[in-house]
């Protein structure tokens, strides 16, 4: 069944890396993707933005994906953003686009990631407009060394049959991928994926941390 699927990110990277698999598998039921990156940049190097912006441009292609930057040059500097900021531009993103569902990034250790799960859940308080059934956070590859408690349920995307493809998808971010021991490379995300995968009984599975869903 095709739904309106919004995906908060970040950096250009978090999406594919949290919820590639899922994405992929939605884009074939013919669910309608919309990406909003945080940022996208650093400050003081143009070059290194055009690059990043072309790499999602090529990976919305791929998803046949909608996107929008909400900020240029800001990576590693988003907590130095008002939360404000962050609050309206996801308050007009949930009203305009009206997914049917929402994924946001876990919040981890990482000041930019930790700043954009603040303010897209401070977006989602008792508001009035339209307000997503079901919402779900996406883990980030260094989720495995840190240790934040999230409240809500587990569940399981079984991606054996897109893992492949979400790892090609993933690659299309040549300037992200990074040599092992990282995880940001297509073995990291395969080794993520099995064992999540042996967590629920499939071969590779992505875990989402179930924070609404309303039927």
């Amino acid at each position: 069944m095709s739904k309106r699927i919004l995906v908060i990110s970040p950096h250009a990277d978090d999406e594919i890396l949290g919820c590639g698999g899922y994405l992929a598998s939605q884009r074939d039921l013919g669910s309608e993707i919309h990406i909003a990156y945080a940022t996208i940049g650093i400050k003081g190097d143009p070059s290194k933005e055009l690059c990043r912006i072309a790499e999602a441009e090529l990976v919305c292609q791929r998803l046949r994906a909608s996107h929008q930057i909400l900020l240029e040059n800001y990576d590693g500097e988003l907590d130095m953003v008002p939360t404000r900021f962050f609050v309206t531009q996801y308050d007009a993103i949930f009203d305009k686009f009206q997914p049917d569902e929402l994924f946001i990034n876990y919040p981890s250790w990482h000041q930019d990631h930790k700043k954009v799960y603040d303010s897209a859940m401070a977006a989602l308080r008792f508001r009035q407009g339209f307000m997503p059934r079901f919402i779900a956070l996406y883990e980030y590859p260094f989720i495995l060394n840190q240790n934040i408690n999230i409240s809500g349920g587990l569940w399981y995307h079984d991606i054996t049959e897109s893992l492949d493809e979400k790892i090609e998808i993933f690659s299309l971010y040549k300037s992200q991928i990074k040599k092992a021991p990282s995880p940001l490379n297509p073995e990291g995300i395969r080794q993520l994926a099995m064992v999540r995968g042996t967590e629920c009984s499939v071969k590779y599975a992505e875990l989402f941390y179930l924070q609404k869903m309303i039927r």
